[in-house]
């Protein structure tokens, strides 16, 4: 095939892959992002929103008495609370996964951080009596009431009576209540009557409430006794049943969620694949290429290489899908972490290992193209965590034991592609092992440095595929036909890395991998670490 030919198959593959990739990717990390929020982030809106309502409730009770203008103790110590609760909010919201991306629940939670801003000048006009009940109640509803706007009939009808609550304890103690009173508390019921009525809830003590409330609206007079009880008994009712309705809505989205990332990495993983494997082919042809006279053609004046103008946009796309992989792992582990139930969890663990994989290849492409990995390591790694990795990254994870390691410290630049390395051959055992068995990886200190063995009790190699084997372990270019390419690509980080790799048959059947780590890659000292964040994000 000509070089143009070949430029335009690989640009038309890259713009494909790019077109379906990204999309794919990208929405599943904006669905695992607002299940993140929003397990994150509902409970503390829940929390702040109790407490500015208890808060609420004790400043209207302390403006309706006349002649004071100092807070009580109890009004005192509920501000603290209340305070306490928009920190952890307005805390939570800006360390959220780094604020992925704004979703529902964030602007939510910061709409509410900055209402509780105003909190202040509310409270100086309550301790210096500048505002009566109806102002206080008014203003503290303002900074309530936009929070139920979005969450549900459930917490607007909770909310509604909880406004009822903080009118009535404006008026309590008198033998009357007033006709404006009376009217409000005739909107708020019949409005908290409707909301609930459309959801169909039933909820324990809300007859006896209602009997209470029609009694003050229709006979003028003081508040019953029996009030604050059935309102407490009505509140936390509908308070768990908020909460349930949830936790419910956020289990429903969970398969969904799978579903998208099950999906992102078919797609971004299997066009990856393509898109390797036609480049390589296409670098190999442009090299094979011959001229008029049967000699390798060199460009014209003012032309390129048929992927060298390519290259740099190669490497762009790579690094921006590796750092989309990135944050859905990190979504991922932030999903299971808050997970109770069993199955789904399962289904976040099936989700998390096929997102490790997809990061593996691009990972892989990018190391085997000659660029480094947007995930890396400045300090030394324990080689069991190293081990343990590279395991987790291969289809049959199950099968692998890694619990003979001896404890010793790779150097952090080296962690990365010895994962991919021991990854390739772990794999390759594996795949050629009966499925009923496991591969085992055991490592201890040698002269030499550090070795790693992988064994399976598969039915080995012939002598012809072990010396075959060894020269693709060696060979700068790959084979034809994809057999050998997990073996090349094992080849290829060890000499990156000075690592040796010899394969035997085992006395007993099976293969062994045998893995020379050199003791110049070794850390004297073990120092926990992360990665190095030099990711590229999507503008």
């Amino acid at each position: 095939m000509s070089r143009g030919r070949w430029r335009a198959v690989v640009a038309l593959l890259a713009v494909l892959w790019v077109a379906a990739a990204v999309p794919a990717v990208g929405a599943a990390v904006w669905v695992m992002s607002d299940r993140a929020s929003a397990d994150r982030l509902e409970p503390l809106l829940g929390r702040a929103v109790l407490a500015l309502e208890a808060e609420r409730r004790l400043s209207v009770a302390e403006t309706a008495r006349p002649g004071k203008s100092a807070s009580p103790a109890g009004l005192a110590a509920q501000r603290t609370r209340t305070d306490q609760a928009g920190r952890l909010l307005r805390e939570a919201g800006d360390g959220l996964l780094d604020r992925l991306r704004e979703t529902g629940t964030t602007r939510e939670a910061d709409a509410l951080v900055q209402r509780m801003s105003g909190l202040g000048a509310i409270r100086a006009a309550v301790d210096g009596a500048r505002m009566d009940r109806h102002d206080v109640l008014a203003a503290y509803t303002r900074i309530i009431e936009s929070t139920g706007d979005g969450r549900g009939a459930l917490s607007r009808s909770r909310e509604l009576l909880s406004e009822e609550d903080a009118l009535l304890a404006t008026v309590a103690g008198t033998a009357r209540m007033a006709d404006d009173d009376r009217a409000r508390l005739a909107e708020l019921a019949g409005a908290r009557r409707t909301l609930l009525a459309g959801t169909g809830t039933t909820v324990p003590g809300e007859s006896r409430l209602r009997t209470m409330e029609d009694t003050l609206i229709l006979r003028p007079g003081a508040v019953p006794d029996g009030w604050s009880a059935a309102f407490n008994q009505v509140n936390s009712a509908l308070w768990e049943r908020e909460t349930s309705a949830e936790q419910n809505r956020r289990l429903t989205g969970t398969p969904y969620a799978v579903a998208l990332v099950t999906w992102a990495a078919l797609i971004a993983g299997g066009g990856l694949i393509a898109f390797v494997a036609v480049l390589m082919l296409a670098r190999r042809g442009s090299r094979r290429e011959p001229g008029p006279a049967g000699v390798r053609t060199a460009p014209t004046a003012g032309e390129s290489p048929p992927t060298g103008g390519l290259d740099a946009l190669f490497r762009d796309l790579e690094r921006r899908n590796q750092s989309l992989v990135h944050r859905l792992l990190r979504q991922l582990d932030g999903l299971a972490r808050h997970e109770t139930d069993d199955e789904r969890l399962g289904d976040l663990f099936r989700a998390d290992h096929l997102a490790n994989r997809m990061r593996r290849n691009l990972e892989k492409a990018v190391m085997l193209g000659g660029d480094l990995p947007g995930r890396r390591w400045r300090r030394p790694v324990a080689l069991a965590d190293v081990v343990r990795a590279a395991a987790s990254e291969v289809p049959e994870y199950e099968r692998v034991s890694t619990s003979r390691i001896e404890p010793v410290h790779l150097a952090g630049e080296a962690v990365t592609g010895t994962m991919h390395l021991l990854a390739e051959l772990i794999e390759n055992a594996t795949t050629f092992a009966p499925a009923q068995t496991r591969v085992r990886v055991s490592g201890e200190r040698a002269p030499a440095g550090y070795e790693i063995t992988i064994a399976d009790v598969g039915p080995g190699m012939t002598d012809d595929d072990l010396a075959t084997a060894h020269a693709v372990l060696t060979d700068p270019a790959p084979r034809p036909g994809g057999t050998w390419w997990g073996l090349y690509s094992a080849g290829r980080f060890a000499d990156q890395l000075g690592i040796g790799i010899q394969l035997h048959n085992a006395p007993g059947g099976g293969l062994l991998a045998s893995v020379t780590v050199p003791a110049e890659l070794l850390a004297a000292e073990a120092v926990l670490d992360e990665p190095t964040g030099e990711m590229v994000t999507l503008s």
